[in-house]
């Protein structure tokens, strides 16, 4: 039984690669992109159980694909918002995002231990 496929959205393309490799190590699959238009485009239209989600990307902001996921077909799909912005985005998002990591204080294990929480929570699984 396959894990969960997760899109992550991520400019810093060396970082993007370092979870997509640790999280394909647990078993998911995972998609990348690494420019806000890119990554609205897949978050919004293709076929995920997870979405990570950074805030600061070029073209297009991880606040605006936020808002663009909530009207979309994966409305439902969780959202873990990964971001170096640290606890007053946080606080813009509380009442909506359940997941929210600050690059600064987390390390690799905490996304891969927030990445199965979510999964789990979401009650989602791939056949």
């Amino acid at each position: 039984m396959a894990k969960a496929k997760i899109l992550i959205v991520e400019d810093e393309v060396e970082l993007a690669e370092m979870y997509k490799l640790r999280l394909e190590m647990e078993g998911y699959q995972v998609e990348l992109a690494h420019d806000g238009i890119i990554g609205s485009e897949k978050a919004t239209t293709g076929d995920y159980d997870l979405i990570i989600l950074d805030l600061l990307l070029p073209k297009k902001s991880g606040q605006e694909i936020y808002e663009e996921i909530k009207q979309s077909k994966n409305k439902t799909v969780p959202v873990i918002v990964l971001t170096a912005l640290g606890n007053q985005r946080k606080k813009d998002f509380a009442k909506d995002v359940k997941w929210f990591l600050v690059k600064s204080e987390c390390t690799l294990e905490d996304v891969v231990k927030t990445v199965n929480e979510a999964v789990k929570a979401s009650n989602k699984v791939r056949i």
